[in-house]
């Protein structure tokens, strides 16, 4: 008995970086950025992007925007629409499923 336990135990796992997001990025407005961050675990994780004071980070239609692969993506944006909160800014990477949660380094963001 405890050694079917013990593998459906071994079934389950927290969250991992596959690719874990730099801690800098550098982009042109006229570019925008893409800034992985891939993650493993059973059950799947789910990945949401936080401010670096680790507060949520809602989707911003235009100019910033989580992918369902976990990315984060700035699009591209005239000069006029540079926004220190947005462009100049520090993130997360945080991944959670029912058997833990991890959070990436600070990643420091300048369009």
């Amino acid at each position: 008995m405890l050694t079917f336990v013990s593998d459906i135990a071994e079934c389950f796992r927290g969250p991992s970086f596959t690719k874990e997001p730099p801690n800098k990025v550098v982009f042109h407005n006229s570019s925008g950025a893409i800034v992985p961050c891939h993650v493993t675990g059973v059950p799947q994780p789910t990945v949401q992007w936080t401010k670096g004071d680790w507060t949520h980070l809602p989707n911003i239609p235009g100019l910033r925007h989580s992918r369902q692969d976990g990315s984060l993506v700035f699009q591209p944006f005239r000069a006029e629409e540079y926004r220190q909160d947005i462009h100049g800014a520090v993130y997360r990477c945080v991944a959670t499923n029912s058997f833990g949660s991890i959070g990436s380094t600070e990643v420091h963001v300048r369009g």
